[in-house]
């Protein structure tokens, strides 16, 4: 993913924007816990909630895949399905963890 492209398009430089991708995955890799809580529990509300603040955060990154995956989950879940989740959340979970710097 090229960082120095989408730090550009939101006016900060490449360090910045990784301090913000640190922050976007420690929080991010937080609303999925909830979101498996809420799945757990058959909360869809709490599902949605959680994919509703993915899906910000995604896309003000301009993580569109994350922001299109993150939007799916929303929509699901304020209809009150939760089928399909575990897939979902592994699918935002490898995203998330492939933008990790070492």
């Amino acid at each position: 993913m090229d960082f120095k492209h989408l730090a550009s398009k939101i006016g900060l430089d490449e360090e910045e924007f990784v301090e913000l991708v640190d922050l976007f995955i420690t929080i991010t890799l937080s609303d999925l816990d909830k979101i498996k809580k809420g799945v757990g529990e058959n909360h869809p509300e709490d599902v949605a909630a959680a994919s509703h603040s993915i899906k910000g955060a995604a896309g003000n990154m301009g993580f569109d895949d994350m922001f299109a995956l993150a939007k799916k989950m929303e929509s699901q879940a304020k209809a009150g399905s939760l089928e399909n989740f575990d897939a979902y959340v592994l699918d935002l979970e490898t995203q998330v963890k492939g933008l990790a710097i070492n």
